[in-house]
Formats: structure tokens, sequence, C-alpha cells
């Protein structure tokens, strides 16, 4: 029968030849034991332990069980079978130490992985730097020079001509032919292969693999495999990086999104007391008017502190659940306060209450009524009242304005940054709908050109009584 047609399960052959050993080694020993009989019963006594340590030293010492392992496997694959690798076991090994231990971080499992091919003590994945070189992914005691790193030039060698490196041939080549390849990788004894770890066209990392238990030279079938192997660690690795990039992108984009509303409304700031300041020339003598003027001022100073807060890292804290509350009182607060800035005019039910956030219900009026009063005559009042309807609360903010198309409306009045005001954000209504949304309400739009707005905000009716 000739090797190749021989179809045995590596693992049987493997175990069956270890559990022959075991008996041979147990037949061995008994026969030794029996040649002491003779010596006498302390005599032989004695001796039988001698032979029984002196055997499990000297096995212990001349076949360690790992050496053993892997002896067996080459001898195996060199007689028995075509291949070098089971490649089914080993690749359901592979994915399976990749893939498993989601609590254990990345870099140990591809070393792990890569090591377990070639039955490598150890293994020490170097990871490419922003800068171009390849680093060690961690601290470790293998190899002394890995802290060093490999410079850019061997990083780009290895990009251009991604092969697996046979440590012992350059060792062996003269030393115009070595390269790049870094002093402390050819000096020390212990590094046996190097496995580029290439995706695409991008190296993006290198792994160092220590010498096998057997010493012996890399093969066609080492190449082939670690080189597969080492393409589908890098997709790993690539994707774990673009998933902190991905991250650390979202973190950008969420800071620049508060960053955003909290531009706009330090622009909606300015224009409060931009209109405060035009109307104290005309109203300055009159005493509600400066009791108006006081309490937007305090509120702006608040709101200032306020949005300086929501800026910090520390300012992102979960806006509280809504509860039942009266509109009404939202309302009156939001009246008080503009009233200084521009004519506000108040109807509606006070005994109406709602399921909401009072400050994020807050925040959402006054983006409607800030966007109102932009586009209203100096004259003409912005009305906000409440109602019934159905099963829901209407909180309306109507203008007498300039309006807005039915266009503007589908395609860009939600749509941030997209704005008909000069030097407008066109974040108010974008922000007051999902402030809305997320208390379980909804925004509704009517609006005319030359005639005016009515937004009105929905939210859930509650029959519970308010309380204290």
């Amino acid at each position: 029968m000739r090797p190749g047609a021989l179809h045995l399960s590596r693992t049987v052959i493997l175990r069956a030849l270890a559990i022959a050993a075991s008996l041979a080694y147990l037949a061995v020993t008994l026969v030794l034991l029996d040649a002491v009989e003779p010596l006498g019963t302390v005599y032989a006594w004695l001796a039988r332990v001698m032979v029984v340590f002196g055997a499990s030293f000297a096995a212990m010492m001349i076949l360690p069980p790992g050496r053993v392992r892997s002896w067996l496997k080459l001898r195996l694959a060199q007689h028995l079978f075509r291949h070098r690798y089971d490649y089914r076991a080993e690749w359901l090994r592979f994915t399976r130490t990749l893939g498993d231990g989601a609590d254990e971080a990345l870099e140990p499992r591809i070393e792990r992985a890569l090591a377990d091919i070639t039955d490598a003590p150890q293994a020490r994945l170097l990871v490419m730097t922003p800068s171009g070189r390849l680093d060690a992914a961690e601290a470790a005691s293998w190899p002394e020079g890995a802290a060093a790193g490999c410079g850019i030039d061997f990083a780009r060698a290895v990009e251009r001509d991604p092969r697996v490196l046979d440590v012992d041939a350059l060792r062996a080549a003269p030393e115009e032919e070595r390269g790049s390849v870094p002093a402390w990788v050819l000096g020390d004894p212990s590094i046996w292969a190097g496995v580029p770890l290439v995706h695409g066209d991008r190296l993006t990392g290198f792994i160092l693999l220590a010498r096998p238990p057997v010493d012996r030279r890399l093969d066609w079938e080492d190449y082939d495999l670690l080189s597969v192997a080492g393409r589908q660690v890098a997709s790993h690795l690539a994707e774990a990086q673009g998933q902190e990039a991905l991250a650390e992108a979202r973190r950008f984009h969420e800071f620049n999104r508060r960053f955003a509303f909290i531009v706009h409304d330090i622009k909606n700031l300015a224009s409060q007391l931009g209109l405060v300041a035009r109307n104290a020339e005309r109203h300055a003598d009159n005493p509600a008017f400066r009791a108006d003027m006081v309490t937007t001022l305090q509120d702006s100073v608040q709101r200032l502190n306020d949005l300086l807060a929501r800026l910090s890292p520390q300012g992102t804290q979960r806006p509280d659940p809504p509860r039942v509350a009266c509109p009404r009182a939202v309302l009156e607060a939001i009246a008080a306060r503009r009233r200084a800035q521009h004519p506000i005019a108040l109807s509606g039910r006070s005994d109406i209450q709602a399921l909401f956030d009072p400050a994020r219900l807050e925040l959402a009026i006054g983006h409607l009524v800030q966007n109102a009063i932009e586009a209203s005559p100096p004259d003409e009042p912005v009305w906000l009242s409440i109602d019934r309807r159905g099963f829901e609360v209407e909180v309306t903010v109507l203008d007498r304005g300039r309006g807005m198309s039915a266009d503007f409306i589908r395609h860009s009045l939600f749509k941030p940054f997209t704005s008909t005001k000069v030097g407008g954000f066109g974040i108010g209504a974008f922000e007051a709908r999902s402030l809305v949304a997320g208390m379980g309400g909804r925004l509704e739009v009517e609006s005319r050109e030359g005639e005016g707005s009515r937004f009105t905000i929905l939210l859930p009716f509650a029959e519970e009584p308010v309380s204290a």
C-alpha cells in the first residue's frame, strides 16, 4: 500500500502509538522487576523501588511529553501521510482559537493560533504603527529584542514581498542577502520563522515564531499554511483596528454633534440678548420691561453655564425619564423669559396633564419660539397654546411670519445645517423633533409662505394628578 493511499485519522494513530509506547514501557519495567526477584526480600523491595523511579526519571529526561508528541507527529507525517498537516483539523483549531475567548484580548489569541500550527512554544505579534514601524503588541519577555521593534525599512520590504521568513536560512545567507532584517532577530537562535500579516496589499503586523520542540527546516507546506493563516489573522487584526477607529470616530462625532447644538444655542442666546438690547432703547422706562429684562439676563447666564457643562466630557448624563406634569407651567416660564425679547401671547388650559420631561420640553419649545421670533415682524406676537386632542396633548407655537414652502418642509426643515435664515445653523427644528421623539411624542408642521407657521408638539395625555 502506498503511503498516500492510507486514510487514517492522525489523532487515532498518534494515540495508538502513545498507548503502545506506554505498554512497552510497562513491559520493560515488569521484566526488570522480575529480574531483581532473586536478590532476596529486603534487597528485592529496594531494587524494585529503584527500577520504578529510575525508569520514570529516564522517561521524563529522555522523552519530554511535548518533544515526544512533536517527534511522533513529524515522523507520522513523513512516513504515513501525503501531507505534513491535517488541514481540516488545523483550520478548525485555528479559527476556534481566533474566534473564541471574547473576554481575552485579540493579540494573545493571534499569537496562540499561529504558534499552535507549528507546535511553537511561543509567538510574538508585532503590529504596524502609524509611523510605519512594527512594534510589539504587548510587553513580554520573549524575544529580548522585541521591545526595539522593527524599523520602517523592514516593514516596507515585507509589505513589498510578503513571504514567510525562514530565519535560519537568513542567518546562513551572506550579509547582503539579509536585507533590512533587524540584527536582534538574526541574533536570537530561539526565533525560527516570521509570518507577515497582510490584509489586501497593506501590512498590518508580523508574527515571530519560536523554534518548535523538534527542530526542522521550513518546507513548502509550512510556507503555504502559514501564509494563508497570516492573511486570515491580518483580516481579524484589520477588523479590530477598524472597529477601534470607528469607535473613536463615533466619540468625535458625538462631541461634534453636541458642539453643533451648543453653538446653535449660543447663537440663539446672542439673538435674544441683541433683541433685549434693542428693545431696551424703547422700553427702558417701563418697570415691567425692566423686570422681564432682568429675568431674561438671569436665564441667559444660567443657560450659558448649562451649555458649558454640556460641552465637557462629563456633561453626557442621560436626561430624566418622562413624568406626569403640566405643560402650561413650561409655557409660562418660557413666555416670562422671552417677553423682553419679543411679544409672547399665551393661551390654553392649565388643568391638562401630559407625560414628558419638563427640561427637554422647555428646550424643544425654546428652539421653536426662537425660530418664530426671528421669522416674525417686531410687533407681531408669537402665540403659545395648549389643548387636548383625543389621547394626546398638543402644545402649539404659532407665528405670523414669512412662513415656509412645502418643498422646504419636506426636504430641508429637519435636515441639520440647512436654513433659510442668514447665519442660521438649521439645527433648531432638528433638535426640537429629536427631543420630542425622545419623550414619546411627535412634532407636526403647517406653514404657508407669507402667512406664518404652526408647530404642534403632541405628547401622551396623562390622567394622573400632578404631584406637588
